[in-house]
């Protein structure tokens, strides 16, 4: 007898309906093509067949994020639009390769920056290129049960 039929997934994402959807479906918001099993970014030639919204659109739709990552500290007051730059350098080059990857909210609010996510892989991809580039503290929580993760960067000097 199998007793590894009662092991729970670690994390539950509700935007993830765990199924395959039939070839050539594409999200009417981005333009993006289910093709192969997974979303992609569609090339001239594709075929389109019926619409349905990716996961990605349905998070920002809801306003619902998979991270965020708060940047605080007074190194960001001296450095805040070279922060600023690569954060949307990482969010040019992430988005480019998935469009499951997309920012809901980019906001600065005086001394802090926050942006989230729709992607918990994509918000630590972010957090972890400020902190190798500016050094500092980050902390990484992620959510018990759930696919989320919230970062926090802070350096003082």
């Amino acid at each position: 007898m199998r007793l590894d039929r009662f092991i729970q997934p670690k994390s539950h994402d509700p935007y993830d309906k765990g199924r395959k959807y039939p070839e050539g479906i594409y999200c009417p918001r981005c333009q993006a093509l289910y093709h192969q099993g997974r979303w992609r970014w569609p090339d001239k030639d594709a075929a389109f067949r019926e619409p349905l919204l990716c996961s990605a659109c349905r998070r920002i739709l809801d306003r619902f994020p998979a991270g965020e990552i708060q940047i605080s500290g007074k190194y960001l007051n001296g450095h805040k639009k070279e922060i600023m730059n690569l954060i949307q350098n990482v969010i040019r080059e992430e988005g480019s390769r998935s469009p499951l990857k997309k920012v809901i909210d980019f906001s600065n609010k005086g001394d802090r920056l926050h942006v989230s996510v729709t992607d918990d892989h994509f918000a630590r991809r972010i957090g972890e290129a400020i902190y190798r580039a500016y050094d500092g503290d980050l902390a990484i929580k992620y959510s018990e049960g759930e696919r989320f993760v919230r970062l926090h960067w802070h350096r003082d000097a």
